[in-house]
């Protein structure tokens, strides 16, 4: 007979510490301390303390390396913690630690009562933890280069440089790693696990007339393109030449950047709207630029401060795409216009010089291929109003920043796109993401699918976490960890929730392979009609 038990409430997982080190940095004792680049927690802690939780890392690592395995630990259980490692370059080290989540339940035993306390290992899912630690180094790379590249000039260290990569360190991740909610593990799944690009299909001609304003934009230099759908998030077009995983990095930060910019102009809206009812000058609403809002994203971004335009000639140019920009787009990136307000209410167009550098796989077209290398670009960001996102990449020199710099590059970049009858192109390509999300929409009646492609990044889904609970995501990863754990090519599973998880994976050449899940939509869907399906 069990006892009766009272919950009394639960805790969510929070992060305890995280830290960048690099055990070469600080070889003896003396110099041990040297080898932490950065170290955050939820608390302030001495440096003895600091250098007890790098010490116990390195020795967790050091230990597990003594075993035949192909991969360095990754991760450590214990009763009140979750331990993460990741090694993104040899000799740097990224780790965090997680305290449990816990449930706190009031047990009568025998007449008594008695409180008991319940560590939730159960609710954080390895992989998926893993994962975040992949993306911020992603992220961070995209931004700024590798950890070796900043630390090392011509493969000579010194102490200047480690102090610039400790800096740059801490101002990537000081912000981020406090917004990880450990909670919401639906929000770390595909970005951390199934770290995939969603590919939109358009048809045949709508690509080649895409391709034709690719070889017209060759007379601004040597550039890549890739274009993404903002309300999908899918990868509508990109260049041969730009290479799958630099747009699987790419990605992530525009749409977060993007995200920022519909948010400030929801504020913007929001905040005319009360002007308008407080004080009922609507004049006022008219005259405000779209960009007088708009939130930068700071992380690696190589901004300058604003300044007013002082050149006729250029200011008019500014103004001319700035009316252009409000009836089509806006450029996010490079040239910003926005609007300065000065201390006697009078409002002047000034421009924000705001370079975006970026570092990529993706070579040069007229540069030699070296292995690893990565190649620095200047990203160009433009928003069109159809929620169209077009991307240029020019490869980083002083004539392409002379050009980037200079107002006319704008105007003459909108009038090679609408002289390529932009408009036409994009109702065209809305109209083929209407219909695959129309094709997606009939078979999300019955079943939620999943497919993912490791070698190609390629990955379609009907998932959303409007529809599917915490529970099933848990239970997806969990299927993926089993595929990796067994030979098994078929898993079929059910959630807690009672919803039956169908999982196929298939091998091409050993290692590459493509995997589908199904997730039934209804609860008294039969198992029998699930494989029904997946076969």
């Amino acid at each position: 007979m069990s006892e009766p038990t009272n919950q009394l409430g639960t805790s969510s997982p929070i992060l305890s510490y995280f830290c960048v080190y690099n055990p070469l940095l600080g070889p003896d004792e003396e110099s041990a301390h040297e080898q932490i680049l950065y170290y955050t927690a939820k608390s302030t802690v001495t440096p003895d303390v600091k250098m007890k939780h790098v010490g116990l890392a390195q020795a967790l690592v050091n230990f597990a390396a003594t075993f035949p395995t192909s991969n360095p630990v990754q991760t450590v259980h214990s009763q009140k913690h979750r331990m993460v490692f990741f090694q993104p370059e040899p000799g740097f080290w990224m780790h965090m630690c997680i305290e449990l989540g816990i449930l706190r339940k009031q047990i009568n035993s025998k007449g008594k009562e008695k409180l008991v306390t319940e560590y939730l290992d159960s609710q954080l899912n390895n992989r998926a933890l893993e994962g975040v630690l992949k993306i911020g180094y992603e992220q961070f790379k995209l931004l700024n280069g590798t950890f070796a590249s900043i630390l090392y000039e011509n493969g000579e260290f010194s102490r200047q440089r480690a102090r610039a990569l400790s800096h740059m360190i801490e101002e990537f991740f000081a912000e981020w790693i406090w917004k990880w909610d450990f909670d919401r593990l639906d929000i770390m799944t595909f970005d951390a696990v199934f770290n995939g690009v969603p590919l939109q299909s358009i048809q045949r001609n709508n690509y080649l007339r895409v391709y034709e304003i690719e070889q017209e934009l060759e007379r601004f230099g040597h550039c890549h393109l890739f274009i993404l759908d903002y309300s999908t998030g899918s990868l509508v077009y990109k260049s041969s030449s730009l290479l799958i995983q630099d747009v699987q990095a790419l990605r992530k930060y525009v749409i977060k950047r993007v995200d920022k910019q519909v948010k400030a102009e929801k504020m913007k809206l929001d905040y005319m709207k009360k002007e308008s009812k407080t004080s009922g000058l609507k004049s006022i609403t008219k005259t405000m630029s779209p960009a007088h809002f708009l939130n930068y994203f700071q992380s690696g971004s190589k901004s300058t401060d604003s300044v007013s335009s002082t050149n006729p000639s250029i200011e008019s140019t500014v103004t001319n795409n700035t009316t252009n920009s409000e009836s089509q787009g806006m450029f996010l990136t490079g040239l910003v216009e926005s609007t300065a307000i000065g201390m006697n209410g009078e409002e002047r167009i000034v421009t924000k010089t705001d370079l975006v550098r970026v570092y990529l796989l993706s070579k040069d077209k007229e540069d030699q291929e070296q292995e690893n290398k990565l190649y620095e670009y200047y990203l160009i960001t433009y928003k069109h109003k159809s929620n169209l996102i077009w991307n240029l990449l020019l490869p980083v020199s002083v004539e392409s920043e002379d050009l980037i710099t200079d107002a006319l590059f704008y105007h003459d970049l909108q009038q090679c796109l609408i002289d390529k009858d932009l408009e036409s192109l994009t109702t065209n390509i809305l109209e083929d993401i209407s219909t695959m999300q129309a094709k997606s929409f009939n078979l999300g009646k019955h079943y939620k699918c999943l497919f993912y492609d490791n070698t190609t990044l390629n990955m379609k889904s009907t998932l959303t976490k409007k529809t599917m609970t915490n529970d099933v995501f848990l239970q997806l990863l969990e299927v993926k960890d089993d595929f990796d754990k067994a030979s098994s090519k078929e898993i079929y599973t059910r959630s807690t929730t009672n919803y039956w998880i169908a999982g196929n994976r298939v091998y091409h050449n050993g290692y590459d392979y493509t995997e589908l899940y199904l997730i039934a939509s209804k609860k008294d869907t039969s198992l029998a009609e699930v494989e029904g399906k997946a076969i």
